[in-house]
Order: C-alpha cells, then structure tokens, then sequence
C-alpha cells in the first residue's frame, strides 16, 4: 500500500514537527529563568587631550577603571556565550544621550563570568564624543555615567540583555593645555 518513500517522509515530517515543539519549549522555558547578575565600575582616573586630528582641534578622553562584575547568574543550560561591556553615558547640549563602548568581553563559560580587572584602560576603544569637542567649558559641566551592559546569547530562542546600572557620575575634567599634533 505505501511504499518506502512515503513512510519515509512521514517520519521525517513526524520527526520535523517533534524538533520544532522541543526547540520551541526551550525558547519560552528560557524567558523564564531569573538571574540576578551584579557590577560595578570604579573609575580611577580620567584625563582629556587635545590632538589634531583631520585638521580639526579634537577632544580624546583617556580613563582608567576598575570593573568587578559577577555575571555567573546569567548563565545556564541554555546560555552559550555573554557579549559583556562597559559603556560611559552622558548628556550634551546638542544631544541628549551619548553612549560610548569602553572596554568589552565575550564570556564563553560560567568559570570565567566572575570579571575583574583593575586599572583597566580604554586602549581598544577611543572615547571621543560625535562633535570635536565633549562640550565642555567653564560653565558647563558634562557628567558621565558608566556602566556594564551585557547580552545573553543562548543556543535556542531569543537574545536577552540588559545592565548592571550605577548612579554614579563622574564629572568630565577641563582638557588639559597642551596639545598633541599627529
């Protein structure tokens, strides 16, 4: 009555249809799952420099931050690696929020989610704001915030994030006088 071919694609459908409800459950079962992950970044030193750059006068800031951030919570069997970051946030008169990345990891096991670093510098990434200048002056004072975001990406479902926030402000220094030509 059937022949080979069709037992064989139902069972490849019947197969299908089981993977998919499997993957699917744990997808919604990871939503589900609490984690309380907890950081902190300290930051020792923070120093503006004027360079030359394209012809223009711009702004460099230079930091040097402790970071301890206990992020084990976040993994579990679902959890294949975290991208984590440290991000300096900061309001300016001409745009409201400003987020620059300062320093980042992927952690790709839960023995290696407990982080700390100390006198950690922003080499990879140059913190610069969008304009030449971080708007800086006298009478106008710029405050930055600084914080470690983190995203979970799970071998089955959907990418989660979020952020270990501080409350903190760290208030930007006038740039130091001399100048560096590239």
């Amino acid at each position: 009555m059937y022949n080979i071919v069709q037992r064989a694609s139902a069972i490849f459908a019947f197969a299908m249809t089981v993977m998919f409800g499997l993957l699917l459950s744990i997808a919604i079962s990871s939503l589900y799952i609490t984690s309380n992950p907890i950081g902190k970044v300290d930051i020792n030193e923070l120093n503006i420099w004027l360079y030359n750059y394209a012809n223009k006068e711009t702004e460099f800031a230079f930091i040097e931050m402790n970071i301890d951030a206990d992020l084990t919570s976040l993994f579990n069997w679902n959890t294949k690696q975290l991208f984590v970051a440290v991000v300096a946030e900061y309001e300016t008169k001409l745009h409201e929020l400003n987020q620059v990345v300062l320093w980042d990891s992927i952690i790709r096991s839960k023995e290696d989610a407990h982080i700390k670093g100390n006198k950690v510098r922003n080499e990879k990434y140059e913190f610069v704001d969008i304009t030449p200048s971080f708007g800086l002056s006298i009478f106008n004072e710029v405050n930055a915030k600084y914080s470690i975001y983190w995203d979970v990406m799970p071998y089955v479902g959907f990418l989660m994030g979020g952020k270990t926030g501080t409350n903190q402000t760290i208030p930007f220094p006038v740039p130091l006088n001399e100048k560096v030509y590239n």
